[in-house]
């Protein structure tokens, strides 16, 4: 005898509910919020009773709410919030947001974009420079896409900007006026396209250099490639800025500072220097940059580049939707006024007590 089709007035009687509340909470309909517990109810009875759905949406109307964001890592948290800000504006606006890691690794870029190539999706932002770029071009060519990175990287596509150089300016600057004439740059590797890291210490060259100081012996570059070749697969985030500044720290390297490409670094920065029995900042300042959510940690209190990652991700969602909504594909053809749009926030250091002047003896082992 054939079993009976499990119904979701079945599901409704099992968890307690109506089958209004099991509609709304299984279609994820807006507007409509129910307790944890609730939820919960409803999810184990269609467990339990092997509830499939049935009539679910259309894949055209899937495609035409669904966008992509792919990130080169979610180890630094500047892309964690900028994903989190684009995910909750998009479903402000009816839309949901999927979000691949590459883990920088040109073979899962290549994997990630083959997939949204055969998944059905609005529009799609890249976080970074993208490796692949004739993967890139296809998808720039069939669907809306918004670029954010450094400046005068893609100069025909629709950006939000980041300044690199300017963010490099500004530290060298301060630390310049604290008297910190021999800083270190802490940084993951300078092997790829993605120039952010490599336009900060252009910057802060440029500082060093202005001030009379040789702009490479006064800013060191330290990297993975540098300052740890024996390791086969480069760290990243906490790990990464705790092992090179403890190198450096270890060899008696005679810097006053350390700049970290992100937070999350300069975090592991500071937990060398205090695990070598030093102090911040009178013995070594620390600068990071992002200014996310750990560098205000009152135990932290990490001086930061403030690069507004949230402002920058719900800007964004909102130019994508624009596109998508006005129909401005790149692939289709009509009266559309011919153009890009380009948009930059010029980053601010934030001080806190990370970083001082510098000591009046450089610090030794």
């Amino acid at each position: 005898m054939k079993k009976p089709r499990v119904t979701a007035k079945d599901v409704a009687k099992r968890a307690g509910v109506s089958a209004a509340t099991v509609s709304m909470i299984l279609n994820g309909k807006e507007g409509s919020k129910f307790p944890e517990r609730t939820c919960r109810r409803v999810i184990d009875a269609c467990n339990e009773l092997g509830y499939m759905r049935t009539g679910v949406s259309k894949v055209a109307a899937l495609e035409n709410k669904v966008l992509v964001a792919i990130t080169p890592t979610l180890s630094n948290l500047y892309y964690v919030h900028m994903v989190e800000a684009m995910q909750r504006r998009a479903k402000e606006l009816g839309y949901s947001l999927l979000a691949f890691n590459t883990f920088r690794e040109i073979s899962q870029e290549t994997r990630i974009l083959q997939i949204c190539n055969q998944i059905p999706f609005a529009g799609m932002f890249f976080l970074y420079p993208p490796e692949n770029s004739m993967l890139l071009q296809q998808v720039n060519w069939t669907k809306p896409t918004i670029h954010i990175y450094d400046k005068n990287v893609h100069n025909n596509a629709d950006i939000l900007e980041l300044d690199g150089f300017r963010v490099g300016t500004i530290i060298g600057e301060y630390l310049i006026g604290l008297g910190h004439e021999r800083i270190a740059l802490v940084t993951s590797t300078f092997e790829t396209r993605q120039v952010t890291r490599i336009r900060r210490l252009e910057g802060l060259r440029f500082v060093y250099e202005g001030h009379g100081l040789d702009p490479v012996e006064s800013v060191l570059a330290c990297s993975p490639e540098q300052e740890l070749p024996e390791l086969k697969t480069a760290p990243e985030g906490y790990e990464l800025g705790y092992l090179i500044a403890k190198r450096l720290i270890d060899r008696g390297e005679s810097v006053t500072a350390f700049v970290a490409v992100n937070d999350m670094i300069a975090i592991g920065v500071m937990d060398a220097i205090l695990d070598a029995g030093k102090r911040i900042p009178e013995d070594y300042s620390v600068c990071g940059c992002d200014n996310t959510s750990v560098s205000k940690y009152k135990a932290i209190s990490l001086t930061s580049v403030e690069c507004y990652a949230r402002q920058t991700g719900r800007e964004a969602v909102d130019i994508l939707i624009r596109k998508i909504e006005s129909g401005s594909n790149p692939s289709e053809l009509g009266d559309s006024p011919d153009g890009i749009t380009r948009i930059e926030y010029f980053p601010k250091l934030i001080v806190r007590k990370s970083t001082g002047p510098r000591a009046q003896r450089t610090p030794s082992k």
